[in-house]
């Protein structure tokens, strides 16, 4: 979503510096605006939805937890009655196999509904101090039964306002191609107008690739040689000096398109750093690795 944002974004800040000298026609600012505006308000309608699934998610935990320490207390409590250990007479209680209890909701809800059941059938069995009763069981029950139900019902509703947040940014998209479009009719393929809209030119080659394999080799007291291997889709190269103490930057010194230069009237005892970028009508590659050179 980031990406077309800022896409959108930057055809937005084009169209308000050269809609009009354009006579752009169909993707207009007002039109491009209103997608980004639906758009956007469909991502915040996202976001929402989804920290409201964390706070009921919150809630089914808590729900569950509370769940989980009665049945441990009832457990504990009726140890000296059915045993230690599992056995068959723990099945009354809804326990299964084992004396652990679950963290599942498939597995606490059908064991509370049991635990319900028995604290009904045996008032006895209640211990109201500790509030381990069926009414409160029943309270806890329903409390987990609602959570989850309120985490199902949330988790459909942000599948649902996630697939119109796609939707709309999809259609934001289209919105950029279209005015992509309708610019080429407008433009030459070079025109620098195009950088305005946040488009690569049509008419420009894919940017060089990094000169490699530069070598330089003093040929005087203040002069060195440098050659390079040729650079995939460069039309031209920029070589570029930096004299450490002298230039904060690299300084381009010469625009040769063969794959050799001479860099002349260097100064004297300095330490200096070579660089090569290759260049076309697409921009400029980055800087090769420096080669570092003495001069006496």
């Amino acid at each position: 979503m980031a990406g077309i944002s800022n896409d959108a974004f930057n055809a937005s800040k084009g169209l308000e510096e050269h809609e009009e000298e354009l006579d752009v026609k169909y993707c207009t600012s007002v039109v491009l605006n209103a997608a980004r505006a639906l758009a956007f308000a469909a991502a915040l309608l996202f976001n929402n939805a989804k920290l409201l699934l964390r706070t009921k998610r919150d809630a089914f935990s808590e729900a569950r937890d509370a769940v989980r320490i009665f049945a441990t207390l009832l457990r504990e409590i009726l140890k000296p009655i059915f045993g230690s250990e599992f056995n068959e007479s723990w099945a009354v209680l809804g326990f299964v196999d084992s004396l652990a209890i679950s963290m599942k909701f498939e597995d606490l809800r059908p064991l509370l509904q049991t635990m319900v059941a028995f604290l009904t059938a045996n008032p006895a069995r209640e211990v109201a101090v500790l509030n381990i009763t069926a009414a409160h069981a029943q309270v806890l029950l329903t409390a987990l039964e609602e959570a989850q139900a309120a985490v199902t019902l949330q988790e459909t509703a942000v599948g649902m306002i996630k697939d119109d947040r796609d939707a709309k940014f999809e259609a934001l998209r289209g919105k950029v191609l279209q005015l992509f479009g309708e610019l080429s009719h407008l433009m030459d393929p070079l025109d620098r107008r195009w950088t305005a809209f946040g488009f690569n030119k049509p008419g420009a080659m894919e940017t060089p690739d990094v000169p490699e394999n530069v070598a330089v080799i003093l040929i005087g007291p203040n002069a060195a040689a440098t050659k390079w291997g040729a650079s995939a889709r460069a039309e031209y190269y920029r070589v570029w000096r930096r004299v450490i103490g002298v230039d904060a930057e690299p300084v381009a010194v010469g625009s040769p398109a063969d794959l050799d230069f001479t860099l002349e009237n260097l100064p004297a005892a300095s330490t200096i750093e070579i660089y090569l970028s290759a260049v076309n009508n697409g921009g400029e590659s980055q800087l090769s690795e420096k080669i570092t050179i003495v001069t006496h």
